[in-house]
């Protein structure tokens, strides 16, 4: 590197500095990575050393963004080996501290980078894990990998299975003490069913039962108990250990040795037509079982994954009841029905509480995994089949921008697994643990051409916020948000707040009310509702279908949405 280049990059270099100084009381922080000017790569640089030390894999995965998206720095190809050292350092003392957890996502992370530690396997580490968790006493999670066939066979279960497996189910019982209506005070508790999967005392719940236990905007009283099925009259006190609001399970605890415990089977093989048993306490009834059929399958109800649609009858009280094969295993738990609408019930499969319950039984929420882009499913032009998941829009300092995937790319495969949908990528995205690295692999840019060339990216997931919508809001302008939220691309015309619109995502809020291309639209009012979880926003428009006649026209959406990933 000649002087005049090193002196160009040291003054760059103070004034990312004084930049630094500037923003640090400034509330509006800039978000956004750029790899395409010297002072943006200095800026990346220096924010890869600051956390060299204390978080090795994101210093290691912004250095090989840096070494992906630039050329002619050769202090960054020192910067990666450097933080490379970290991260093997720090799985050589995972290793010898046991930490099989920590040390299976440095693995993993390595592993992406082709960088993998020579002396051990991915599959070494998960046995470790496995006998770790064995030496402590949880065979539920020694024995997570088990996979017991679960296929209904349209048989009711035994007699004695079912009075078996009644033991091993309680009634969750939530006192919140009074509720005031008119000057009187009602007694205001939340019902709901469990199942015990360990026997040391650890049962599953829906986490809309027990939320007011966890949950920091919740201001009342709260205590939580259980009801056994042999004793109904006496209340044994429960805590809550993991709790998931997402994907709604909760991990209790009591400290009595449960008569049965139940076996962890699986709902992969469920097909629509399965018959299925319900065991929980509608409206309080204990020990009450139903039965119906899987009515329907991937129903987008939660902001991750799919759930199945049962007709099996559910009623206040079964939320968080097992759903059982012929054997009694449980393949699903019950989630929630809509009550206005007979047989039409819904449950969470078994899969879902596999994935989490490790995480469940090191305690406090439970963190899903993101990239920070709203996506959907796409197919090539001229072809009628997906291909892949486009990256409509990123959310700025996210995974994918420090990556450098364009929006627009078409993301094909994670870790070598060919992905096809939106789905399928949620599918294997829900399977990794933040803070973890992935290689990604798709196609930068969609033309005409039928000839696409594909690269790879590193992405170290980052922790999924709550409602990244709040996230959106806090980060990007409010005409940029509106993609996102709305499925509306504008441009802004002048120096108002008039745009003109580039493009509608299909199938959202703004194609649904009939706005197209070219449309004009002027933002009046914005409201975002961060209790309820919803915005709203007023626009002033001349849509074309309405032949450019002047109209208002309120739109609103959530905060959150299933597109994320």
């Amino acid at each position: 590197m000649n002087n005049a280049k090193r002196a160009h990059i040291f003054f760059l270099s103070v004034f990312v500095f004084l930049i630094f100084v500037s923003c640090a009381s400034n509330p509006k922080k800039n978000f956004y990575v750029s790899y395409s000017s010297d002072r943006g790569i200095l800026h990346e640089v220096e924010k890869t050393r600051t956390v060299l030390d204390e978080n090795p894999v994101e210093a290691l995965v912004r250095a090989r963004a840096l070494l992906d998206n630039t050329q002619g720095y050769d202090f960054i190809e020192t910067l990666y080996t450097d933080a490379s050292t970290r991260v093997l350092t720090r799985f050589n003392s995972s290793v010898s501290a046991g930490n099989w957890s920590e040390a299976l996502l440095l693995f993993r992370s390595l592993s992406a980078l082709d960088m993998p530690p020579s002396d051990w396997t991915g599959q070494a580490i998960i046995e470790n894990r496995l006998q770790a968790w064995k030496n402590e006493g949880n065979k539920t999670l020694a024995n997570l990998y088990e996979l017991p066939e679960s296929t209904p066979k349209d048989e009711a279960p035994s007699s004695s299975i079912v009075a078996q497996m009644i033991k091993g189910t309680v009634t969750v019982w939530v006192d919140k003490g009074l509720r005031i209506e008119n000057g009187v005070g009602y007694a205001n508790r939340v019902i709901g069913s469990g199942f015990f999967i360990d026997n040391r005392g650890y049962l599953i719940t829906n986490y809309h039962v027990i939320a007011s236990e966890v949950d920091p905007k919740y201001e009342g009283y709260s205590r939580l108990y259980i009801k056994n099925p042999d004793n109904t009259d006496f209340r044994i006190p429960a805590r809550v250990i993991g709790w998931d609001p997402v994907l709604d399970l909760a991990l209790l605890k009591v400290e009595i040795t449960p008569p049965v415990v139940f076996q962890l089977g699986t709902s992969e093989d469920l097909k629509i037509g399965n018959r299925i048993y319900a065991i929980g306490s509608p409206a309080g009834l204990e020990q009450t079982l139903t039965s119906g059929i899987v009515s329907a399958q991937k129903r987008r109800l939660l902001s991750l994954g799919d759930i199945l649609q049962i007709d099996a009858p559910i009623n206040h009280g079964n939320s968080g009841g097992p759903i059982i094969d012929e054997e009694g295993r449980v393949q699903a738990v019950v989630f929630a029905g809509i009550e206005p609408y007979e047989g039409l019930n819904f449950a969470i499969p078994v899969e879902f509480l596999r994935i989490i319950l490790p995480a469940l039984y090191q305690g406090g929420p439970v963190s899903h995994p993101w990239f920070g882009v709203l996506g959907k499913t796409v197919s090539l032009p001229g072809s009628p089949n997906s291909v892949g998941v486009s990256v409509v829009y990123r959310v700025p300092g996210t995974p994918v921008e420090i990556a450098g995937i364009p929006t627009g790319a078409v993301i094909t495969a994670v870790n070598g697994i060919p992905v096809k949908s939106l789905e399928e990528l949620q599918g294997i995205i829900i399977r990794e643990h933040p803070g973890t690295i992935i290689k990604v692999t798709g196609i930068p840019e969609i033309t005409d051409s039928l000839e696409y060339q594909t690269r790879d990216w590193f992405v170290m997931l980052d922790k999924r916020p709550p409602v990244p919508g709040e996230l959106i809001f806090d980060r990007d302008i409010e005409s940029r948000a509106l993609l996102p939220l709305f499925g509306m691309n504008i441009a802004q015309v002048g120096a108002t707040k008039k745009y003109t619109i580039r493009s509608i995502v299909q199938g959202s809020t703004a194609d649904e009310a009939g706005f197209s291309e070219q449309d004009v639209i002027e933002i009046k009012n914005v409201d975002i509702n961060r209790k309820e979880g919803f915005i709203a926003v007023q626009l002033y428009t001349k849509k074309r279908k309405s032949g450019y006649l002047e109209s208002f026209i309120g739109l609103m959406a959530s905060l959150d949405s299933p597109s994320y990933f």
